[in-house]
């Protein structure tokens, strides 16, 4: 019995400690899951307020690439975005909702070297979408072309054409910085390690090859076209600028015709050459009430500028002559000699006429029937003139300017017969000039293929035998032109795009027209995008890296910003 309390007093302590210690522990755990909960309960905002805070630097990290794609279309500087941009978007928004909202704004990276980040990805981006485009296999065509920017750097431009989904896509290429002495085989060595080597693309798919004809391209010793016509097997086809050859035509003018030119140059040019005397003839112009007051420069670069220059010193003949009478030089004798007068008012109606027809050649998304319908149209109308002027009683009305400066002036009757025989030189040379850079050989597979430009004109198996295509083809050709639907569509479409969607039930005619279709036929792109150059690369900018700055401004791809995003996880200020 005693051993027993011994017992239990020996054992009521250990169960009091135990008891004691699980007591202990219930009481740490309770002190704990309140802890939790308490903390649990103040985190309760954190996840908010993180996607609140990660959904505002994602906002603010678009907005940031949004502004820099803008900048670059827009062919601002880089400290547009921080200078103009965001005082002004602060201003506007503090003016129509609060100063809380405005503040927001400061978020926005918008920094110089920010927006040059921003813009360089987005270029590299843009050039993925291309490349990745090319790289499947698609034949496209290319034009080229090499000018000098503000700091006598070379530069050249490619611009690619292809076909992406329902239609023709035009884009810049690459823009090539190249070193101040560069050869034609230089010119080829920096497209091939662009091109094949960069790009992976392969030349084969290459199916036309566009320039003008400057020596750079097709000298005696660069011949950089020839080589890429080697690169691409002779499969592609090249295209000599119709732009250029039309100013190469306008160039093509009589020895007395030339010097009616180079006189109204040196009267431009002593007027245009003096801020003070620009300022007078302008106050002069003011006076009289003429519809315009400045004089233009000629420059050789610019296809249009014979054609204003000429109508403008021949619309201010009058006042240009009383200023040089006050001037006392003897430029205003010039204005004196009837007949000069009579040949400035006839030159300035053909460049004028020369001056539409070039217009008509610019443009993008260009159509070479078209194009050949202008040309053989203009030739046919000399041929028209010629005639007219050769008859007994020869017709001016072609001439406006002439027409009414005869009706208006008395001109002497052998005059007028040397007058007509200058101006029928003038459009024989022109003429010949225009058979020798547009010959008809070089036409002939356009004719041969006329069915591309209006299939539906075909209706008689009688007429599509005549255009010598193969059995398949006939049999497609026939189909097609009994269509009344696609009829319908060949009228709303364009003439690549209605091609193009028919591709799956004619893939014969389609694959034929498209190749035919698909070089380019002018420069006017790259002539373009050295314009662009110009914007951006200026005496203040003059070290600019323009590549990226160009890509942007001129690509015809739309940036996937939900790829750019998660590209960058982490904006950068």
């Amino acid at each position: 019995m005693t051993t027993e309390p011994e017992d239990t007093t020996d054992l009521c302590p250990q169960t009091t400690q135990e008891m004691e210690g699980i007591v202990i522990v219930k009481v740490e755990e309770e002190d704990e899951e309140e802890h939790f909960q308490k903390e649990r309960h103040s985190i309760k905002l954190s996840p908010q307020f993180l996607s609140r805070s990660t959904t505002m630097n994602e906002r603010a990290l678009l907005s940031s690439y949004l502004v820099a794609y803008r900048v670059a279309r827009e062919k601002m500087a880089h400290t547009a975005a921080e200078k103009i941009i965001l005082p002004a978007c602060m201003d506007m928004v503090r003016t129509i909702f609060d100063d809380k909202s405005a503040d927001k704004l400061r978020t926005i990276p918008l920094s110089d070297n920010t927006i040059s980040r921003r813009i360089c990805t987005i270029a590299k981006h843009l050039e993925a979408m291309l490349i990745s485009r090319l790289q499947s296999g698609i034949d496209f065509a290319i034009q080229l072309d090499e000018s000098t920017d503000i700091a006598s750097c070379p530069a050249l431009l490619v611009y690619v054409r292809y076909v992406w989904q329902d239609d023709f896509i035009e884009d810049l290429l690459c823009c090539l910085n190249l070193n101040s002495h560069v050869t034609g085989l230089d010119l080829f060595t920096e497209l091939e390690k662009c091109i094949v080597g960069q790009y992976k693309l392969n030349w084969k798919h290459c199916k036309g090859i566009s320039s003008d004809g400057a020596a750079n391209m097709t000298g005696r010793h660069s011949k950089v076209i020839e080589k890429l016509l080697e690169a691409t097997h002779n499969n592609a086809l090249w295209n000599h600028c119709f732009i250029h050859r039309e100013a190469l035509v306008s160039k093509e003018i009589p020895p007395s015709l030339m010097d009616v030119l180079r006189n109204a140059v040196k009267i431009v040019n002593f007027i245009k050459g003096s801020s003070l005397n620009s300022r007078l003839l302008e106050m002069l112009c003011s006076e009289i009430g003429v519809n315009h007051t400045h004089l233009l420069f000629h420059t050789e670069v610019r296809w249009l500028s014979q054609g204003k220059i000429l109508s403008r010193v021949y619309e201010l003949r009058k006042e240009i002559y009383v200023f040089l009478i006050e001037k006392q030089s003897h430029l205003a004798t010039i204005f004196e000699d009837d007949i000069w007068v009579t040949k400035l008012a006839y030159l300035s109606d053909i460049f004028g006429v020369l001056n539409e027809l070039n217009l008509k050649l610019q443009g993008k998304n260009n159509d070479i029937f078209q194009y050949l319908e202008h040309i053989l149209g203009f030739q046919k109308t000399l041929l028209l003139w010629q005639a007219r002027l050769k008859g007994n009683r020869p017709s001016y009305y072609m001439f406006p300017t002439l027409l009414q400066h005869i009706e208006e002036n008395i001109i002497n009757e052998d005059c007028l017969k040397e007058i007509k025989l200058e101006i029928l030189l003038h459009l024989t040379a022109l003429s010949q000039t225009f058979n020798r850079y547009f010959p008809e050989e070089k036409f002939q597979s356009l004719k041969e293929n006329i069915w591309v430009k209006d299939p539906f004109a075909f209706q008689t198996p009688e007429s599509i035998i005549e255009l010598n295509l193969v059995p398949e083809e006939e049999s497609e050709l026939l189909h097609l032109s009994s269509s009344f639907t696609l009829k319908n569509y060949y009228k709303t479409l364009s003439l690549s795009t209605f091609w193009i969607k028919i591709k799956d039930d004619f893939p014969l005619l389609s694959r034929k027209s498209i190749l035919l279709l698909l070089p380019f036929t002018t420069t006017y792109l790259c002539e373009l995008g050295f314009s662009i150059l110009t914007r951006l690369k200026t005496k203040k900018r003059n070290r600019l890296n323009s590549a990226p700055d160009m890509r942007v401004a001129l690509s015809s791809c739309v940036p996937d910003w939900n790829e750019l995003m998660n590209k960058q996880a982490h904006p950068s200020h």
